[in-house]
C-alpha cells in the first residue's frame, strides 16, 4: 500500500495566506485519514507541526494494515508531506489573490475628490485591474461590467478606463475595440 502524493487535501482549516497553522486532511485508499498541521516558520519555510493518522473504514474491526513502522515506510511520509506542502502553498496563493481582489474592489467604492490633487494612480490601477478581470472572463463589454459592478454610469466607467490608459496603467488593445493588459507600473502599484 504505497500512498502516492496525489492525495486530495480538500479545503484547509486555517490561514495559509498568513503563514498560520493550518490543518490539511486527506484519506488514503486503505481507509486511513491523515491530518497534517502546517505553518511557516520565521524564515518563511513551510514546516509540519502536527500529524495524525486514524483508521476510518470499519471502526468495529482492527485494520488489515495496522499502523506500525512498516506502515509508515509504505505510506511514504516524505511524499505525503511534500504533497501537503504544495497544497499549503497553493491555498496561500489562492487566498492572497482573493483578499487582494477584495481590497482592490473596496478601493473603488469611494471616489470622493481629493481636491486639486485628483485621484492617485493606485485608484486607476485598481480600475485597470478590474477591467482586465472582466476581459479575462470573456465579457464583450468590460466597461459596462465595470459600470454595473460599481454602480457607475457608463460614461464614468469609460472615462476611468481611458484615464488608466493615459496614466500607463493599462495597455491599449492591439486588435478590436476593447482589451488590454495591466502594465508593470500598475502591477507595482497594486503589489501584484
Amino acid at each position: 500500500m504505497a500512498v502516492k502524493p496525489e492525495l486530495d487535501w480538500g479545503n484547509p482549516d486555517g490561514h495559509p495566506d498568513q503563514g498560520l497553522p493550518t490543518d490539511f486532511i486527506a484519506e488514503t485508499p486503505d481507509g486511513y485519514q491523515i491530518s497534517l498541521t502546517l505553518q511557516r516558520n520565521e524564515d518563511g519555510v513551510i514546516v509540519c507541526s502536527g500529524i495524525s493518522v486514524k483508521y476510518l473504514k470499519n471502526k468495529d474491526h482492527a485494520p488489515s494494515n495496522p499502523i506500525n513502522s512498516r506502515y509508515f515506510q509504505l505510506l511514504g511520509l516524505g511524499s505525503v508531506l511534500s504533497s501537503a506542502r504544495e497544497a499549503y502553498a497553493g491555498w496561500a496563493d489562492i487566498l492572497n489573490e482573493v483578499y487582494s481582489e477584495m481590497e482592490i474592489e473596496r478601493s473603488l467604492e469611494d471616489w470622493t475628490p481629493l481636491g486639486n490633487q485628483g485621484f492617485p494612480d493606485e485608484k486607476y490601477a485598481a480600475v485597470a485591474y478590474m477591467y482586465v478581470k472582466f476581459v479575462r472572463q470573456g465579457l464583450e463589454n468590460p466597461v459596462t461590467a465595470l459600470a454595473e459592478n460599481f454602480k457607475w454610469d457608463k460614461n464614468t466607467a469609460s472615462s476611468r478606463v481611458m484615464e488608466a490608459r493615459a496614466r500607463d496603467l493599462l495597455t491599449k488593445p492591439k486588435v478590436g475595440t476593447f482589451g488590454g493588459r495591466l502594465t508593470k507600473k500598475a502591477e507595482l502599484l497594486l503589489e501584484i
